[in-house]
């Protein structure tokens, strides 16, 4: 292949997000260096960080909660990402975060559940979305690396 492109077209399994988080949960695999930095960033239960705008991505939350069994969520501003780590069963928005999520100055991204194959959002999720005004979010599963759209919507 012509140049240096060839990564640009990798194309693999859904298989493989799934064995990869798999052999990091049991720990014969570690993460990246890029995402080693991020729970570098943010170690405990609450933390969170800003990173570049748009370099968080739903998978590195995969990733995160394989690792450590907990949730993550990315929210975005205008001008930044904002990582943020959640517990064992959910991400507790208190705060400044939870300020900006009300103004409207952070948008929820998408977050992780650490013990679904098919993520499904609880009512809680679909609650925090109606609170901020918010049509719709992710949830990405820790365990395969499938992606759930959800609404506000309970009866959706």
């Amino acid at each position: 292949m012509k140049g240096n492109n060839a990564s640009l077209l990798t194309i693999s399994s859904s298989a493989s997000t799934k064995i990869s988080l798999e052999a990091i949960r049991v720990g014969k695999a570690g993460l990246d260096a890029h995402r080693q930095i991020m729970l570098i960033r943010i170690p405990d239960t609450g933390d969170w960080a800003s990173f570049k705008h748009e370099s968080l991505e739903l998978k590195d939350l995969a990733y995160l909660t394989a690792k450590t069994g907990d949730e993550f969520a990315i929210l975005r501003s205008k001008k930044e990402d904002v990582l943020f780590h959640g517990g064992k069963t959910n991400c507790k928005f208190t705060g400044i975060i939870y300020d900006m999520l009300i103004e409207h100055k952070l948008a929820l991204i998408g977050h992780s559940h650490p013990g679904e194959d098919d993520p499904v959002p609880s009512s809680d999720d679909r609650a925090v979305l109606r609170l901020i005004d918010q049509r719709s979010s992710f949830i990405i599963s820790g365990q395969t690396g499938r992606i759930t759209e959800f609404t506000g919507n309970p009866f959706e």
